[in-house]
């Protein structure tokens, strides 16, 4: 997989991410009154809900899918190496968690599945922030940009921090934390993905230039 293709992957899941949920909105405008007891974005695949098929399939199937093909994509843009294969692993975790939530339909009004729903968020936003600070930690290796390294070492900490607030500091707020740090990872993608390709078109344009020449 070539880092173009490793870009256009990591864009489209922004894309789909911020086209998924205003789908749900849009197909469903009491989607917030249906899910009123629901706090955090992972938890849409309700049991009953009217639109749950563009939760189920794009916000968590498709994206989750497209989150395993850009980390199968990060794997081939370097040699994997400790500690830079932690965090692909880790990001691969979080992509199968997501995943998972599509997989999985829940009923709100089962603690088991409730728990259940809360135990893969947690596991998320601690793997989330985890992954990405060990990828930023030798960033070099896949590709000698500092804008990536540093925007992805700041995303990995802002993620942790909020994490860490939540435990220490749980209240009505807990979820909105969860929820913006979710929002900041899969923009994430969408930054990594588009500064690879504009990368890409400069390499292609010095490289037009030095023909010309």
């Amino acid at each position: 997989m070539s880092n173009t293709t490793v870009g256009i992957v990591g864009l489209s899941i922004t894309i789909f991410f911020i086209l998924g949920f205003a789908s749900l909105f849009i197909y469903n405008p009491q989607t917030i009154e249906e899910v009123n007891n629901v706090t955090t974005i992972a938890s849409f695949n309700i049991t009953g809900m009217n639109g749950r098929w563009l939760a189920a399939y794009i916000i968590y199937l498709m994206i989750g899918l497209l989150n395993l093909t850009f980390v199968f994509g990060l794997f081939r843009m370097s040699k994997n190496d400790t500690p830079i294969i932690i965090g692909k692993i880790l990001i691969l975790i979080a992509g199968l968690t997501w995943t998972s939530f599509g997989i999985i339909p829940w009923d709100p009004y089962s603690d088991t599945d409730i728990h259940t729903v809360i135990i893969r968020v947690i596991a998320m936003m601690i793997v989330i922030p985890v992954g990405l600070i060990f990828i930023a930690i030798e960033f070099k290796k896949m590709i000698k940009d500092k804008f990536l390294k540093y925007y992805t070492l700041t995303t990995g900490l802002t993620i942790l921090i909020m994490g860490i607030l939540s435990l220490f500091v749980f209240n009505d707020q807990t979820f909105i934390r969860t929820n913006i740090s979710l929002v900041i990872y899969f923009l994430w993608f969408g930054v990594f993905g588009l500064r690879l390709l504009q990368i890409r078109n400069g390499q292609e344009g010095s490289q037009t230039k030095s023909t010309s020449s």
